[in-house]
């Protein structure tokens, strides 16, 4: 990777290392060294550590004391715990937004779950799912719930599982259409029940590519 020095260089440092993790370069408990990631891509140590030190509120890396950053290990009990806890959010989201949302909120709704019927590359689908959740999410309008969301380490395991690559999404997209459909049709029930089907699908989808890799990615 060539890093070009400039105001956005512990950006471009931090995309490259995130990027490294979500598409498993780097395996699972490996220790990442600061000095020669620095060395590798010809930069100080300063960004090179403001990426790692950001990798780690993520989950998506583990500091352990005078002992360095090591790629944080994927395991079904992590994933299950963080699924218990998107869910918990959506729905308390639903209960505070069916029935209180029209208009242009709907309207960015569709065109969000749009988005991801035409997503064609993994990073496509990645930022246009991540982008039709968090508006799932901020429908409810409480900041504090939004940036929990946002936070939730569960969405970027789900992409260090699919390891940079794209496979059948048709049936997460006709998840997300009926999650809007209820919205729109300001039914919780319905949009609750949605809900619990979509978590439920990512829920199994990413335990069993941990079973099939052996019980960690």
């Amino acid at each position: 990777m060539a890093i070009v020095a400039g105001p956005s260089l512990h950006d471009q440092v931090y995309d490259e290392l995130r990027s490294r993790l979500l598409t498993r370069r780097h395996v699972a408990g490996a220790k990442l060294s600061l000095h020669e990631l620095a060395a590798e891509l010809g930069v100080s140590r300063s960004p090179v550590h403001h990426a790692l030190t950001r990798l780690v509120s993520e989950g998506l890396l583990t500091v352990k004391a005078r002992r360095g950053y090591y790629v944080t290990p994927v395991t079904a009990t992590a994933l299950a715990d963080g699924y218990d806890m998107r869910l918990a959010l959506e729905l308390h989201a639903a209960e505070r937004a069916v029935g209180r949302t029209g208009g242009t909120d709907l309207e960015v709704f569709r065109r969000l779950l749009d988005s991801t019927a035409a997503a064609i590359s993994h990073e496509q689908w990645d930022g246009a799912n991540a982008a039709f959740h968090e508006h799932q999410v901020d429908l409810a309008r409480n900041s504090l719930l939004s940036r929990f969301y946002r936070e939730l380490s569960v969405n970027l395991l789900m992409q260090v599982i699919r390891g940079g690559k794209l496979e059948d999404h048709g049936s997460l997209v006709t998840e997300h259409r009926r999650i809007v459909e209820a919205f729109e049709a300001h039914d919780l029930d319905a949009a609750r029940h949605a809900i619990r089907e979509h978590v439920e699908t990512g829920r199994r989808i990413a335990i069993e590519a941990i079973e099939r890799a052996g019980g960690v990615l």
